[in-house]
């Protein structure tokens, strides 16, 4: 995130812009992009924080960056569920995928199976 953030803009700007590149990249699923936003995330936040306390708004920004990031977690949590169904019916389906592969193999060898 740093790579995006100049230091002269406001706090509650770089907050908000945090917010919007964790959803951007979860909602388009651009999972590489996500996992580099999280990761800067928690260094982002430090080095905002070591400027002073929090504005109201910028707290606000905060509960709302916090809220994005949630929702992400989501994402990838529901993503990570679709995927692991997906596996469970190609491996409950696997020896009759390898007897139709091998079947297509005999067929294109003039034999039967």
């Amino acid at each position: 995130m740093n790579r995006h953030i100049d230091s002269q803009t406001s706090r509650q700007q770089q907050l908000l812009a945090m917010a919007a590149r964790l959803k951007e990249a979860a909602e388009t699923k651009n999972w590489p992009a996500l996992e580099q936003a999280d990761r800067e995330l928690g260094a982002s936040l430090q080095r905002l924080a070591a400027a002073g306390a929090w504005s109201r708004e910028e707290r606000a920004g905060l509960l709302s960056l916090r809220a994005t990031h949630s929702e992400a977690y989501q994402h990838c949590a529901m993503e990570s569920e679709r995927l692991n169904k997906h596996l469970a019916t190609m491996q409950a389906n696997k020896e009759g995928w390898m007897a139709y592969a091998l079947n297509g193999a005999n067929d294109l060898n003039g034999t039967e199976a």
